[in-house]
């Protein structure tokens, strides 16, 4: 819990301190509050080498959702979050101990990103994230099993990708997540995150 909390308290410290220094007129280019909703297309690479016949493949993860908020830091313009991601993966193994199971784990996030526009609709984005785990759970055959022992482990990694806005309010955005800590000391998460967003 603390870690949430200390997530929350950075997310709102540095909204909060960027409102207090902004100029009467806003910053035309950067969004204000937003919320989203989307998922991923989520995999992980494995620490160590994986037994023959076994791999880890992409599945979809749901729902992500959040908000968001357009703000400048210094001279840096920023799109910053706050939101519940889960991250997962599908493990198969083949063979005489043939076995397939989805793993989603849960987390909380910030995130930062900073926009080049390519257009007046079109930006590409370049950012990171860092998250708590709330916990998890792996489903074989059906039959759900909660994964103990990892809630409150971090995550962090860069994202990259871009977004589309289809009116003044509506956008869409798409990224690649490379994860650069090693969860749990196992694996390192990745995947594709997709989301349509409201600004308000």
């Amino acid at each position: 819990m603390k870690h949430i909390l200390k997530m929350f308290l950075a997310f709102a410290t540095l909204v909060v301190a960027q409102d207090s220094t902004m100029n009467v007129e806003k910053e035309p280019s950067l969004p204000g509050w937003g919320v989203y909703v989307g998922g991923a297309f989520g995999n992980a690479t494995a620490v160590d080498d994986l037994p023959d016949g076994t791999n880890l493949e992409s599945r979809l993860v749901l729902p992500n959702i959040g908000v968001s908020k357009g703000l400048m830091l210094g001279p840096v313009p920023l799109i910053v979050g706050f939101g519940y991601h889960p991250r997962g993966y599908t493990y198969k193994a083949t063979g005489n101990y043939a076995v397939e199971a989805d793993y989603q784990i849960d987390m909380l996030d910030f995130w930062a990103t900073v926009p080049y526009p390519v257009s007046d609709r079109a930006i590409l984005q370049a950012g990171f994230l860092v998250g708590t785990c709330l916990g998890g759970k792996v489903t074989i055959d059906g039959d759900d099993t909660d994964l103990e022992d990892i809630e409150g482990e971090p995550d962090f990694g860069i994202m990259l990708g871009g977004g589309f806005a289809i009116t003044e309010q509506v956008g869409v955005n798409c990224a690649y997540y490379v994860g650069l800590a090693e969860f749990d000391d196992i694996n390192k998460f990745n995947g594709l995150v997709f989301n349509l967003g409201y600004n308000f």
